[in-house]
């Protein structure tokens, strides 16, 4: 009897090893049963329920205490059976995480967006009618460090006048790839300045795919492309917060604060310091007249629009650079399938305590009047926000600031 009760907790106690013990006895077969996984860079997903029979998987974004939002998700589903639908429950996460849409690649390169999902309470259904049995979703089409330094090396293979540029070390010790252009310059004929950085959340993932439409744009045969290369010394980041995008972590309001909350005197962040740096260099050389930040705005945003610093920023040669700037873009990024607002939106003293380290203002303070600085923010909830809609976008900037830094 002693042996039966022994043997009885024994079984009790590695109760959880049944399932296994089952697979096992299946056969084959069942080793490839319906699973999720995240041996990835970027992988983001807490599991709350998974029915392989019916092929539901039930989930949020993984929670990274101190690293932001928990919004942004990405997994793969291997094991999956064509002839049954998939549904995917997304639950405990913000709006900004539950996007109407979520993406999905059968290769992890090209994405495309699922039927909208359905709506209960808080959470989002998505329903998919697999063609594959290994697939990706995602909130976004994702941008990773491995796809930034792909982009560097297309960019050097393609226009011998780049250079590959490590805007620094990260935190973390991951190199930050940055991309210069620097034009010989002629006594007369002064060079213009231009810094473009993505990223600064590490979620809107968007505005990296913005950037990269950008550099093509750049390396394109398009005069104008040559012509602003020859003329402007430029240099372009495509992810700024590294750490957080390769974790798979949201990024905005991380602890002490985020990338785009830390433009101080003394930054806390690496990248912002490099960015600090380069941009003054070029400003005191007097090299220096248009700084983008790239992002994406809330879900409710379906039109992009610029955010502007406040009056107290705006000088009067700023003020009428900026409108300039704001009606060239309006002609190229408002024929744009996602559009453009006609309005600057303005963050200022009411729109954050730190409002004063938001970049494109502390640009805004730190250089020339003639300077200008703003933040795009491209939407990511239509059906318009896929990785060839940001692309597409991104060429329309890049006509943008060719015609408006063609004229002083």
């Amino acid at each position: 009897m002693k042996v039966d009760r022994d043997h009885s907790t024994m079984f009790r106690r590695f109760r959880w090893i049944q399932p296994l013990v089952l697979t096992l006895l299946a056969g084959s077969t069942e080793l490839n049963a319906f699973q999720v996984e995240t041996n990835f860079p970027g992988a983001s997903i807490q599991v709350f329920g998974i029915d392989a029979k019916r092929q539901a998987l039930t989930f949020s974004p993984t929670q990274h205490p101190g690293k932001g939002w928990a919004c942004w998700w990405h997994f793969r589903l291997t094991g999956i059976q064509t002839n049954r639908p998939i549904a995917l429950t997304l639950i405990r996460t913000s709006a900004f995480g539950r996007p109407t849409r979520a993406m999905f690649s059968h290769d992890g390169v090209n994405w495309h967006h699922t039927e909208p999902g359905v709506r209960i309470g808080a959470n989002q259904i998505y329903r998919h009618q697999p063609t594959h049995d290994t697939i990706h979703f995602a909130w976004g089409p994702p941008f990773q460090l491995q796809q930034a330094r792909a982009l560097v090396q297309r960019v050097l293979d393609r226009d011998p006048s780049a250079r590959a540029s490590e805007l620094c070390r990260s935190r973390e010790g991951r190199p930050v790839p940055a991309l210069r252009w620097e034009p010989a310059n002629p006594a007369a004929a002064p060079r213009r300045g231009l810094w473009v950085e993505a990223r600064q959340h590490a979620w809107e993932s968007g505005s990296s795919w913005v950037c990269q439409g950008f550099l093509e744009w750049l390396i394109s045969d398009a005069p104008e492309a040559r012509k602003l290369k020859q003329h402007t010394r430029i240099v372009v980041v495509p992810i700024m917060d590294v750490d957080n995008v390769e974790r798979g972590a949201g990024g905005k309001d991380q602890l002490p604060h985020d990338h785009n909350r830390d433009w101080s005197d003394r930054p806390h962040w690496p990248e912002v310091t490099a960015a600090q740096r380069g941009i003054l260099e070029m400003s005191q050389a007097g090299e220096f007249d248009l700084f983008l930040d790239l992002h994406n705005p809330g879900p409710g945003d379906k039109t992009p629009f610029f955010y502007g610093s406040p009056e107290t920023h705006l000088p009067p040669i700023r003020k009428a650079h900026q409108k300039r700037f704001h009606e060239t873009t309006m002609k190229h990024l408002g024929a744009e399938p996602l559009g453009l607002s006609p309005i600057i939106r303005v963050s200022g003293p009411g729109y954050h305590p730190l409002w004063r380290h938001i970049s494109k203002n502390w640009v805004a303070e730190n250089t020339a009047e003639r300077v200008v600085a703003l933040t795009l923010e491209t939407s990511w909830n239509t059906s318009n926000s896929t990785r060839q809609g940001y692309v597409s976008y991104g060429h329309a900037l890049g006509r943008a600031v060719a015609e408006y830094l063609d004229h002083p």
